[in-house]
């Protein structure tokens, strides 16, 4: 499981204990959250992974797109090893032809703030499905029982497993860099 949290950090956070009958739906929203996350992030944060990633440098410079960069492993151009000088987030390397980057990125344990999240974001998808909402009730304003309805302060904006902004804003400043997307190999 590539969640940022688990259904033990789950249980701590919240003083509930999951059946077992739970624990696959439990598991899954878990998941639902990170990947939410790591979409406002813009990019895979964790696990630590190793992957090539082959691009053009441009004036000798090639960003890497994912952060952190834990270790540069290689630089090779057509096989061959390339002596490149290695910046937070960047290479430099003589010239402008393609270079293939082997490199180690992201956390090695979830960050603690993204485990706070995700068990934020869970827990309030598990008031709607144990009062029988669905998966979401963001925004509601009240719930009429006779004829039944429903009414959202706000359209139904902050419906499904969503943040609000400002603590979007905070995991795209702590966790995101520039929008840059998971990328495993260039063209």
């Amino acid at each position: 499981m590539d969640a940022f949290a688990t259904i033990d950090d789950l249980e701590t956070l919240t003083g509930r204990t999951f059946e077992s009958g739970q624990t696959a739906q439990v598991e899954g929203l878990l998941e639902s959250a990170s990947t939410y996350l790591r979409s406002v992030a813009g990019q895979q944060v964790y696990p630590q992974q190793t992957v090539t990633y082959t691009d053009w440098p441009t004036a000798g410079r090639l960003d890497l797109p994912q952060f952190p960069v834990v270790e540069v492993v290689s630089v090779m151009r057509d096989g061959v090893p390339v002596d490149y000088t290695y910046r937070p987030g960047y290479i430099t390397v003589a010239g402008d032809d393609p270079v293939d980057v082997t490199y180690t990125y992201g956390y090695a344990e979830a960050p603690a703030r993204l485990k706070d999240l995700t068990c934020v974001l869970v827990s309030s998808a598990l008031l709607t499905i144990e009062a029988e909402l669905g998966l979401t009730a963001g925004g509601i304003s009240s719930v009429g029982i006779d004829d039944f309805k429903l009414a959202f302060a706000d359209g139904g904006v902050q419906s499904g497993m969503v943040l609000p902004p400002i603590q979007e804003a905070q995991v795209r400043a702590e966790f995101g860099r520039g929008g840059f997307a998971l990328v495993e190999t260039g063209r």
